[in-house]
């Protein structure tokens, strides 16, 4: 994987040969020192460098399939409204979807093109958009090989790892179950100091209302892994299909209805039990 990634950044090298050799690489079982590996690579080419290390990072991998609220946006909102300093590491939906820089514009969010706007929206309102394409710029030319390819692919448990904001705490959200492990001996191996990744027993990359959430955490140097459940943080179950929402315009809709506080049911409850999850990482 390495190599596809050195050979890409380094050679001027076509759309059809970028789309084999992912389609090669993805057929290969990666270790976590071989994650962490193209992490450190990567990571040495970040454009734009910044520490933020008081934050809790929140950053989920997409792919779910499933459409939905932004809750990793909201969770960062609304944790940042709670005076807590969130660092929100996003990029475009790769499957197409509604992602968070989608949601941010819709919302009029000023997004951040400076480590100077970043750092001072991180003073002022407790959170810092960190837009990938300003931090990994040269990640573009995977873009297209990716979209042809239309399935996940390494980059989707990449993009958390390579946060720029080398936060002290990461909340990460996966949708892969054969990957919650890699990615947590990974960040094991690059030194990350506490870290949770979490996902719900089907499909959901975050901390779910409908059963129970499936949890691995890296605190102190050390992994454990456990589930919860919506009881365990004093909120009701709920079905599948009162969580998720298709429609863009009442995404929107509903993103402002939890922003402002205000009541949107079970998606206000989704939200705010990955609020509670990330405080009680915090404690």
């Amino acid at each position: 994987m390495k190599k596809f990634i050195k050979k890409v950044l380094e050679n001027d090298i076509s759309e059809s040969e970028k789309l084999k050799m992912l389609q090669d690489v993805a057929e290969k079982k990666v270790t976590p020192e071989e994650l962490a590996e193209i992490v450190i690579y990567l990571k040495s080419k970040q454009a734009i460098k910044i520490d933020l290390f008081d934050s809790i990072d929140i950053c989920w991998t997409g792919w779910s399939g499933l459409d939905r609220i932004n809750t990793s946006t909201l969770t960062s909102l609304k944790l940042a409204n709670m005076w807590i300093k969130v660092a929100k590491h996003w990029n475009n939906a790769s499957s197409g979807r509604f992602g968070s820089f989608d949601l941010i514009e819709k919302l009029w969010y000023k997004i951040p093109n400076s480590k100077e706007d970043t750092l001072e929206e991180y003073k002022n309102n407790n959170i810092a958009f960190l837009y990938a394409k300003n931090f990994f710029p040269f990640m573009k030319d995977f873009a297209e090989a990716r979209k042809n390819y239309a399935k996940p692919t390494i980059f989707n448990i990449l993009w958390p790892l390579l946060s720029p904001a080398n936060s002290n705490y990461q909340m990460i959200g996966c949708s892969f179950e054969d990957k919650m492990e890699l990615m947590i001996e990974a960040c094991l191996i690059l030194w990350k100091k506490n870290v949770l990744i979490v996902r719900w027993e089907d499909w959901l990359d975050e901390v779910t209302l409908t059963w129970k959430t499936k949890v691995f955490e890296l605190k102190n140097w050390k992994i454990k892994n456990y589930e919860i459940s919506p009881e365990d943080f004093w909120f009701q179950n709920v079905k599948l299909v009162d969580i998720l929402e298709k429609d863009i315009d009442k995404k929107i809709k509903i993103a402002k209805q939890i922003i402002a506080w205000e009541n949107a049911w079970a998606y206000s409850d989704l939200v705010d039990i990955n609020v509670k999850v990330a405080l009680n990482f915090l404690n």
